[in-house]
């Protein structure tokens, strides 16, 4: 088989190294210097070149690709149409790379493009950080200003930068920098900026959004974040990795986490959400000794008998630097609540465990073996959730026949099924 993968994002140079390594013919066409560099051990012929429709057409039709796939920035829509275009010309099957948008926060203002962004800039004199990319910088050109308040944040593209001297932006307000950034470097930049105001595209993860906001929202800085321009279709990238039966070489889910195991006694736990899954959160927490709030509008029968205090309430942001717990629990059924506890979770740097979205987690909730002489707390490194509830019974039974103790412990500890004991 033969593949051509356009686009240089980190998606795509890991589906590219993914094929790559099994064995597959593939061609990567990124569209600058920057992106060959940035793709040099991907395991593929490169391209560098920016590609229009009919050129994309022609190398479609002399390569002999079986197959191709569109993993350009989300924010790439003449990409895209042209990519398609040349596809449905040329004939070879066509995919779409799509990368996950990032769950609405509250407090932080969308708008659908520079245009509507500058628009607010340009109703005050405060300073921002735009990081929006060289190609979107001219609206905000129109801001009153804008050379003196505005700080822009570019990748190290020769190309870039002379854009935005062109287009008048100062030089010491020029930042050439490559990305992702974490929220460390977020929170530098901000503050060296002065900046009242952020403004980005949802990026995703991968293109670091969620480390964005977090440095905002923990300076008090304004987020204005530029929407994708078109809900599209397509596939995420383990989806892609599924239809071409190959495995990600460096999973971002393959996180090796310290396997620590904490006094519990007294200690501050936060459990949001008042279903089964936080139920059995309370239960395990407060049979070692935790003390634990539980937020959500309604509860269970049993988190009410065990939980020391309940706020009958909405989890909203700042709740989790009211009651600064140890620990962080989110187990709602509310994508977006979960999100923006991670959030205040992480600005504030206090352990949290995710239960419906394994990567958002700083620790993982183990599924616990354990008799009156060990504790074994169990997790998997990829999220195979059977596979932990399988390893946690064998060593429960394992601990069962321990002559030091007389049958298995009793206490109901999580078997690790689904997104919950022993996943995040």
């Amino acid at each position: 088989m033969k593949a051509l993968i356009f686009g240089g994002t980190t998606e795509g140079r890991k589906l590219c190294t993914a094929l790559s390594n099994a064995g597959i013919d593939v061609t990567l066409s990124v569209a600058t210097e920057f992106g060959r560099d940035a793709a040099e051990n991907a395991g593929a012929d490169i391209l560098s070149e920016r590609l229009g429709k009919e050129k994309m057409a022609a190398i479609l039709n002399q390569g002999g690709f079986d197959v191709v796939i569109d993993a350009t920035h989300p924010y790439a829509v003449e990409a895209t149409k042209n990519i398609r275009s040349a596809c449905q010309t040329a004939g070879p099957k066509h995919y779409r790379l799509k990368r996950p948008e990032s769950a609405e926060v509250s407090g932080i203002t969308y708008v659908p493009d520079a245009n509507a962004a500058s628009e607010i800039l340009n109703k005050n004199n405060e300073k921002a950080l735009l990081t929006v990319g060289s190609k979107d910088l001219e609206p905000f050109t129109r801001a009153a200003n804008y050379a003196e308040r505005f700080f822009v944040r570019i990748l190290p593209m020769r190309d870039s930068l002379q854009k935005a001297l062109d287009l008048g932006f100062r030089g010491s307000n020029i930042i050439c920098m490559q990305g992702p950034f974490d929220v460390e470097m977020n929170l530098a930049t901000l503050k060296m900026a002065g900046a009242k105001y952020l403004v980005t595209k949802d990026s995703g993860d991968a293109g670091g959004f969620e480390a964005k906001v977090s440095a905002a929202l923990s300076t008090g800085c304004e987020t204005i974040v530029i929407a994708r321009p078109v809900e599209e279709e397509g596939h995420s990238l383990s989806e892609l990795l599924e239809i071409f039966n190959v495995k990600e070489t460096e999973s971002p889910e393959n996180t090796e986490f310290f396997p620590l195991f904490a006094d519990m006694r007294g200690k501050k736990a936060l459990v949001i959400g008042g279903g089964s899954v936080a139920e059995r959160r309370v239960k395990i927490l407060s049979s070692y000794g935790a003390d634990v709030t539980a937020i959500s509008p309604e509860i269970t029968a049993e988190i009410e008998r065990l939980a020391t205090c309940w706020l009958k309430k909405r989890y909203q942001t700042g709740d989790i630097a009211a009651i600064e717990p140890f620990l962080v629990i989110a187990a709602t059924d509310d994508r977006q609540a979960n999100h923006e506890a991670m959030l205040e979770a992480k600005i504030l740097d206090i352990l949290i465990s995710v239960a419906d979205r394994r990567e958002e987690c700083s620790c993982y909730f183990p599924a616990i073996a354990e008799n009156e002489s060990y504790i074994a707390g169990i997790v998997s490194k990829n999220g195979d959730h059977a596979g932990v509830k399988r390893t946690t019974e064998r060593i429960r039974r394992l601990l069962s026949l321990d002559k030091s103790k007389q049958g298995s412990e009793v206490r109901d500890q999580g078997s690790g099924d689904g997104n919950c004991e022993g996943s995040g």
